[in-house]
């Protein structure tokens, strides 16, 4: 019987400093809307680092809400994450392109979603999310070697 390997995630200490003081109850509104249970005293670094993952799962199946605030921050990351992040949504990794297709996304989530935490947590998330991306695309191609 052939076992996967599961893929995991953990914040950089850089990644956490800037999202560990977050409010809990959005973490947890975050946490239900990706379908994760949050235990009763949230640890945030742990359950963050849940919540990339399962973010990437999202953003794989239906790309991600993305707005023009967000230029600054995808032309900041580092190519090749951007390159993946793009690659795992079928997208390219053009900055344009890829605000293109989030704003579409971005719209659905206004009307159809208009109180989910996704769409306002995506930029706060987006560098350990193409981190994650990354990671996640050297292990595929590791694994197949």
């Amino acid at each position: 019987m052939k076992t996967e390997k599961i893929l995991s995630f953990w914040l950089s200490d850089n990644e956490y400093l800037g999202l560990g003081m977050l409010p809990h109850a959005d973490l947890a509104d975050l946490a239900v809307e990706l379908g994760v249970i949050p235990e009763a005293e949230i640890k945030p670094r742990e359950l963050l680092s849940t919540l990339v993952m399962r973010l990437l799962s999202l953003a794989e199946s239906e790309g991600l809400p993305l707005s023009k605030w967000d230029k600054d921050d995808l032309t900041e990351l580092p190519t090749e994450h951007r390159e993946a992040l793009a690659a795992s949504m079928g997208w390219r990794p053009d900055v344009r392109d890829m605000l293109k297709r989030g704003q579409k996304i971005y719209k659905h989530y206004k009307k159809q979603r208009s109180r989910s935490q996704i769409a306002i947590m995506v930029p706060l998330l987006i560098k350990p999310l193409a981190r994650h991306a990354y990671e996640k695309g050297k292990q595929r191609i590791g694994s197949q070697s």
